[in-house]
């Protein structure tokens, strides 16, 4: 069994035989031409290839042969985003680069057990958690030779936005009670919604959202200024994110979070749907192994670690228990009530409720400078309804939940975030921060020539909390419409062409 270890349980750096062996091998790779499926490049243009851009950036020489059509229709540009296959199929995908690079270890006189490790940046026991392990940043190995961990594509330390802030790698994602979620406005699900093969568009599941997209836009980034892709960090764009070695350790990480959501309540399961087990139907999943040779799975394939060889130093439960409930009522200061919700919270629930619109605003946004602003108006006896679910003196175990959506967002440009607000009408309420939106992989959704139709990217955010201090104020029955302000971290312009089709507020029965 091959046990994956924390980046930072050595220090992080090159003093760790971990990563340094992690280095060795991905020179390796790297001196392997595009065709080869153990290539360092062939394994990236799996997540995602952009020939122009490559050249562009100096990660692919335009005379060089590139594989069979066949070959890259088969095994190129399979990353699954928005879809409930986003966490399968990076597993399978990881599976498959460990394989390569251990194999590239061992060779080289390296250790027969190494393993890749994960970044654990929420872990809130370790002050550099949140940093970028030194191995990562030095552009020379031990020896003053070139370091193959370290690419100058990566802003996210030029931008300010590395070490990662704090919000940015929150767990919340943890407290989803359901894998599979909606694609109709309400909770999007731990895993994400029932797609078929979507290698973009539409919208992402809650861990999708948090940590993973954001960490991808804060570590990439983009030069001040820029707006073209080639302006962009590794990271920032799904079509270059897996030239950067720090790629993996990141998605090591969501895999383990996958575990730590099943470990934390037994309650917790995975799809036992014949069309996640066994799909998608309309193209399979295939990734090469060591010896080079294709390997076609599903998810159904990848459902255990112990299975793959492979486990976890650390899958504890970061949150202690906490439920949604449990939180925001201790935030508000409620911790009486706390036995009380625990008794019929998250863990109770058992079947999943249809969301029901209750607001929208009415035109479509374009965000420019540095916060837009929006009225969401609200049906008022839906409103007075749900009102009674947030009332503890009722028999009502666990309250309706509310989501904030924003549809469709289209741009022209990746790698921007926008954090959230939301506030009642009038001066007398303070708004609240309901979280950030990335913008990862927004380019490409946008195009009319996408699976999707240029839809782009839906993010949904659960403000039941804003929506139980509220009550707690007795603004709640009365209330008509929301204030949702949008505020980008940098300021867009119209080369980025931003927006957004539509906010509206839904509500999930519990």
């Amino acid at each position: 069994m091959f046990t994956r270890k924390s980046v930072w349980s050595a220090g992080g750096d090159f003093s760790d035989p971990t990563l340094l062996w992690y280095a060795k091998g991905v020179a390796v790779l790297k001196q392997r031409p595009i065709a080869d499926p153990t290539s360092w490049s062939f394994l990236a243009a799996m997540h995602g290839m952009d020939n122009n851009l490559w050249i562009q950036l100096g990660y692919l020489n335009a005379t060089q042969p590139l594989p069979d059509p066949s070959v890259q229709d088969s095994y190129w540009k399979q990353c699954q985003h928005q879809s409930w296959y986003f966490l399968p199929w990076h597993r399978g995908y990881l599976y498959s680069l460990e394989s390569i690079v251990r194999a590239a270890v061992i060779q080289a006189g390296g250790p027969a057990d190494w393993a890749l490790p994960y970044w654990n940046y929420s872990d809130q026991t370790n002050p550099n958690a949140r940093d970028l392990p030194p191995a990562f940043s030095q552009q020379t190995m031990p020896d003053g030779t070139p370091n193959p961990l370290y690419v100058p594509q990566r802003y996210g330390q030029q931008k300010g936005t590395l070490p990662l802030p704090t919000g940015d790698v929150a767990l919340t994602a943890l407290q989803s009670t359901f894998f599979t979620g909606s694609n109709t406005g309400g909770d999007p699900g731990f895993g994400g919604p029932a797609t078929p093969f979507s290698h973009s568009g539409n919208t992402s599941g809650n861990l999708e959202s948090l940590p993973h997209n954001i960490v991808h836009v804060d570590v990439g980034n983009y030069l001040r200024g820029g707006v073209t892709a080639t302006d962009l960090g590794l990271m920032t764009n799904p079509d270059t994110a897996a030239l950067d070695p720090i790629f993996y350790l990141h998605h090591a990480n969501i895999d383990r979070l996958w575990e730590v959501w099943l470990n934390r309540n037994s309650a917790n399961q995975n799809p036992t749907d014949s069309a996640w087990l066994n799909g998608p139907a309309d193209r399979g999943f295939i990734v090469p192994m060591a010896d080079g040779q294709g390997w076609p799975y599903t998810a159904n394939d990848v459902l255990s670690t112990t299975t793959l060889g492979y486990d976890y130093d650390d899958i504890q439960d970061p949150l202690s228990g906490a439920t949604a409930r449990t939180t925001r009522l201790t935030q508000l200061g409620r911790a009486s009530d706390v036995s009380f919700s625990l008794s019929g919270g998250d863990e109770a629930m058992t079947d999943k409720q249809r969301a029901e619109l209750i607001g929208a605003n009415s035109d479509k946004l374009t965000l420019l400078g540095s916060s837009v602003s929006t009225r969401v108006h609200l049906d008022e006896p839906m409103m007075q309804q749900t009102s009674v679910s947030f009332d503890l003196s009722a028999d009502v175990p666990e309250p309706d939940h509310i989501y904030l959506n924003l549809e469709n967002i289209r741009s022209d440009v990746d790698g921007q975030v926008i954090d959230v607000y939301v506030s009642p009408p009038g001066a007398d309420h303070a708004e609240s921060q309901v979280g950030s939106v990335a913008l990862f992989g927004v380019r490409k959704a946008s195009q009319s020539d996408q699976p999707h139709g240029g839809m782009g990217v839906t993010q949904v955010f659960d403000i039941t909390h804003v929506v139980d201090a509220l009550y707690l104020e007795g603004g709640l029955i009365d209330l008509s419409s929301l204030e949702v302000h949008l505020r980008p971290r940098d300021a867009l312009t119209e080369e980025h062409n931003v927006t957004v089709e539509r906010i509206s507020i839904y509500r999930e029965g519990k």
